[in-house]
């Protein structure tokens, strides 16, 4: 997921495959920490310098492999001093996020809300193969323009799902606007509840590489047939069968494509 760098500083990485040959190509992991604005910070046991409510760091360039990074804030609140721990799995060239405020202050989202850019919504439906005969399923739909776009360049069904109450308005407010409330579906709904057994013929997702992987059981349920298109993040270590790259004002998003026969066989 394309992020503005606004604060970075070297990762160290625990975890170190060794046989790799060092004309690989590599590449650097970046991880996003939402923590009280006056707690410190450690990643592998080295306190950051960093301060904020919001911070940004980036590895050093890194050669394929698994990593796993233990990442840890202590700070003050009404009940004590309070200290809270993650590991974290990441692959070179992920974006993660991860939150350690306490619950009441986090938001209902899982991830930030960010809108898929007008080109690679246009790129994945191409990617997918839509047909007027699709369902599309949308998780995490944001303004709702991958559903939206989809009724009007196709003509197919396609609903759109969004834990954000505020993001669903959005959408609805699109799909009145471009007229396609016959074919679209806006619901309020948590994504990782919902039966995927039944229903879409293609599956969209912008996510984090953590959250796909929860995603994962329920996608391998999936009829035969079915697509899934994810933006910019992998699904878990499964090669895709199909993958592109598009060129964006904001810079490049990979953009992938899996079967459901593909996902249930790893």
């Amino acid at each position: 997921m394309w992020r503005n760098l606004i604060l970075a500083t070297s990762l160290f990485a625990c975890v170190i495959p060794v046989g790799r040959s060092e004309l690989e190509p590599r590449k650097t992991v970046t991880i996003e920490v939402y923590l009280p604005e006056c707690a410190r910070l450690w990643i592998e046991g080295h306190e950051t310098k960093s301060r904020g409510p919001k911070r940004l760091f980036v590895s050093p360039p890194l050669p394929p492999g698994k990593y796993t990074y233990s990442i840890t804030a202590t700070y003050t609140s009404p009940d004590g001093p309070q200290t809270v721990t993650r590991l974290i799995d990441v692959r070179p060239g992920d974006f993660e996020s991860i939150d350690l405020r306490p619950a009441e202050m986090r938001p209902i989202t899982d991830v930030e809300y960010e809108p898929t850019p007008q080109k690679v919504v246009d790129a994945l439906l191409q990617l997918a193969k839509v047909n007027r005969q699709d369902t599309i399923w949308d998780l995490g739909c944001g303004d709702g323009r991958i559903p939206v776009t989809a009724a009007r360049q196709y003509g197919c069904k396609a609903t759109g799902f969004d834990i954000d109450p505020d993001r669903v308005k959005d959408s609805i407010t699109n799909v009145r606007q471009n007229g396609v409330e016959r074919l679209v579906t806006i619901e309020q709904r948590d994504i990782f509840t919902l039966d995927l057994s039944k229903g879409p013929t293609i599956v969209t997702l912008y996510l984090l590489p953590h959250l796909n992987a929860k995603m994962l059981p329920q996608l391998r349920k999936l009829p035969p047939g079915t697509r899934v298109i994810s933006v910019a993040h992998r699904m878990a270590d499964i090669k895709p069968d199909e993958q592109i790259v598009v060129e964006t004002e904001l810079g490049e998003f990979d953009v992938y494509l899996w079967k459901a026969e593909t996902l249930r066989a790893n």
